[in-house]
């Protein structure tokens, strides 16, 4: 496949570009954040937007010129406590506007774009009832939030709450695939690994069950995403096979075609690596990916 270009170090990409989804927790000590921006066009360089409070475990959405950064986990007092703050930053006029918040404060969620309208799924909620030693529960909300009302609505809920699943639109549906979680509403029952797809059709306001994939997935970080869509079909990059994080990280390229309705392995020991997302872009099949150099597979076995 093609290589990536050299282009400048991220503290400096020319506008209209791509935007840094998060920041690692041990940058906790940091007042505020910075949107870098990223130019390919003509000399490539990295361009520090305006800075925002400091959070993280957040959810990043777009509509448009405008990018959200919902709810988190963010430092007060040397206390990390879940938000359901929302901002939006506008590309055009780069600067920062409080929104409404979440009907819910949580942390470690996703949130996709349909037909101009951000969906955020699942993730962590407090609950300050419960004991020092488990203070989450996980969701199984569908919250939809319309720009244009400034509003946010739930919808139909997941049949399992969860968090570290990945997710991707494909023919303008939702699918929220693998992940670590239990039936119904999370009341202290066992949480597992899950092999569940559940695709949610904001139309008809439902969810139905997608073919399980073949084995349970987590996405290698809480608030990451191992899936994209190309082509109208559904890919999954890796991940961890298990919940441990000493669990094996999965070499495949795994593929879904929508009408077909089954699960295909198109790529095995494909070079994988730990805390990534994935964002399939243009008409790059992942069916062309080529295994990487033998030398690189034999040093990646002895991690």
């Amino acid at each position: 496949i093609g290589q990536w270009p050299q282009s400048g170090p991220l503290a400096a990409l020319p506008h209209g570009s791509v935007q840094a989804r998060s920041w690692p927790s041990e940058w906790g000590r940091a007042p505020n954040q910075a949107a870098p921006s990223y130019h390919d066009r003509g000399n490539q360089f990295w361009e520090k937007l305006c800075t925002a409070e400091f959070r993280e475990l957040y959810a990043l959405g777009s509509i448009h010129n405008d990018l959200y950064v919902i709810g988190g986990q963010m430092k007060i007092k040397n206390q990390y406590l879940i938000t359901n703050c929302v901002d939006k930053y506008s590309v055009e006029r780069d600067n920062w506007k409080r929104v409404s918040p979440l009907p819910l404060q949580l942390a470690c969620h996703a949130v996709v774009t349909v037909n101009n309208k951000l969906y955020v799924i699942g993730g962590w909620t407090p609950q300050m009832d419960l004991p020092d030693e488990e203070p989450d529960r996980l969701s199984n909300k569908l919250l939809q939030y319309d720009p244009s009302q400034d509003q946010w609505s739930v919808r139909a809920p997941m049949k399992y709450s969860k968090y570290r699943f990945s997710t991707a639109v494909v023919n303008s549906e939702i699918y929220v695939l693998g992940g670590i979680g239990c039936v119904g509403q999370d009341k202290g029952q066992v949480r597992k690994c899950l092999d569940v797809v559940e695709i949610y059709n904001p139309d008809g306001d439902f969810w139905r069950e997608g073919p399980p994939m073949p084995s349970p997935l987590l996405s290698l970080r809480t608030n990451s995403t191992n899936a994209g869509a190309v082509d109208g079909k559904l890919y999954v990059c890796g991940g961890f096979h298990g919940a441990d994080r000493h669990e094996v990280i999965s070499k495949e390229i795994l593929e879904l075609d929508p009408w077909e309705n089954q699960w295909n392995v198109v790529a095995i020991n494909v070079l994988m690596h730990d805390s990534y997302d994935v964002c399939l872009v243009a008409r790059m099949n992942p069916r062309d990916l080529i295994p990487p150099p033998s030398d690189l597979v034999e040093e990646g076995n002895e991690h």
